[in-house]
């Protein structure tokens, strides 16, 4: 099913900055001047407080200024499109390796997926991610194991150092070797590193419905 955004805004800027980042998680935008003008069909709308008071029943209304970054309003729309309204459990699974794939996903439900080319960046936004979903009752990092024991053991450290500030978190090592590659298609833009990110949430959910610990 086609995802679909509403965006209302006589500010350009912001609409082609919206636009383009949205784009890249697999979400149309109508973008129009008059709420009006959007289709019945479309229930999530994306406005600036200062330019429009929405009142429209059965939608929901995103404000720009509600949150402290374009990157946070986007992570909500897609949540909202995915239907979470409250936090449950935030899995992360992250594919070690030169090029590093991560796939986000709150209450079972994949959000958004990033590749990277350095360490740091991928840290910052991991924390980033944890940090806007704190009151979650499970936060868990899931970190396949391709890479040598050493390298595993340094990445692991360094994971560690910088989440050490998010209460509750649990880290888990899984072995990518037994992930069944196949099991669903890869999408066409979806780099090799964020399909194996997304295949490891898959193994972990697998695992959780047998009852294994």
């Amino acid at each position: 099913m086609e995802r679909i955004v509403g965006l209302v805004t006589l500010d350009m800027k912001f609409a082609s900055l919206f636009r383009e980042a949205i784009s890249k998680m697999g979400v149309k935008t109508i973008h129009t001047v008059s709420i009006d003008n959007l289709p019945l069909s479309v229930n999530v709308i994306v406005t600036k407080r200062s330019e429009f008071q929405v009142d429209a029943v059965n939608r929901r209304t995103l404000y720009l200024e509600d949150y402290r970054s374009m990157e946070e309003l986007i992570e909500r729309v897609l949540e909202v499109l995915n239907g979470v309204e409250s936090y449950q459990n935030i899995l992360i699974a992250i594919d070690p390796g030169k090029t590093i794939g991560v796939a986000y996903s709150v209450n079972d439900k994949i959000i958004r997926t990033s590749k990277y080319f350095h360490e740091e960046s991928m840290f910052e936004d991991v924390k980033a991610f944890l940090d806007r979903h704190r009151e979650a009752e499970e936060k868990m990092i899931l970190v396949g194991s391709t890479t040598t024991q050493e390298e595993l053991s340094r990445f692991l450290e360094m994971l560690t150092k910088y989440l050490r500030s998010i209460e509750g978190l649990k880290i888990e090592v899984i072995d990518e070797f037994r992930t069944a590659r196949g099991l669903i298609p890869r999408e066409k833009g979806l780099s090799k590193d964020e399909y194996s990110a997304i295949l490891l949430l898959l193994r972990r959910r697998t695992r959780f419905k047998k009852g294994e610990t």
